[in-house]
């Protein structure tokens, strides 16, 4: 009976030593996020016509990580069924992040919806998420969001304007 506990508490002590090791050398994450158009009611003027996406040294581009399914559908299907909102564009993928590091940049780019921009996770004590995306509409103005927001895993975030959002959930594989 001995042996047998000196044998658990072992693997125990090997795994709890491994443990911070695997998880400094990265950890894989599936990135899903559902963009939306909406018509909130503001006071706020908009006078953007020219993009001010601050732009990281290192950008990926989407095609880049392996494409990943959604976990979003319904929340799509109950903006489709809305009169107030319009789904944009609905993108996942998976993406390895190291311990205390910026992941790279994910460029999210397309033309036909007016979406433009940039997500990417930091991976410290705490995850945190940077979001740097502009709507262009028809009509040539210019809509924003920045934001860096400190999160948890598996939880629906939402990156709000008046004019556009981004539902956003990151999940551990």
């Amino acid at each position: 009976m001995q042996k047998q506990q000196k044998k658990i508490w072992l693997a125990v002590l090997i795994l709890s030593l491994l443990s911070p090791q695997l998880w400094a050398a990265g950890k894989s994450f599936r990135i899903e996020l559902l963009f939306f158009a909406q018509h909130s009611s503001t006071n706020e003027v908009f006078d953007q016509y020219n993009s001010r996406i601050e732009w990281p040294a290192r950008v990926a581009g989407l095609g880049q990580f392996n494409r990943a399914g959604y976990s979003l559908s319904g929340i799509k299907k109950r903006l489709q069924n809305s009169s107030a909102y319009r789904p944009l564009l609905h993108v996942a993928w998976t993406q390895r992040v190291s311990a205390n590091r910026l992941g790279t940049a994910v460029k999210i780019q397309d033309g036909a919806t007016g979406i433009n921009g940039f997500f990417r996770l930091q991976r410290g004590n705490l995850l945190h998420m940077l979001a740097d995306f502009e709507y262009s509409p028809e009509g040539g103005v210019i809509y924003r969001i920045k934001e860096k927001r400190r999160f948890k895993l598996n939880e629906i975030h939402y990156l709000d304007h008046p004019r556009f959002g981004i539902i956003v959930r990151v999940s551990p594989l």
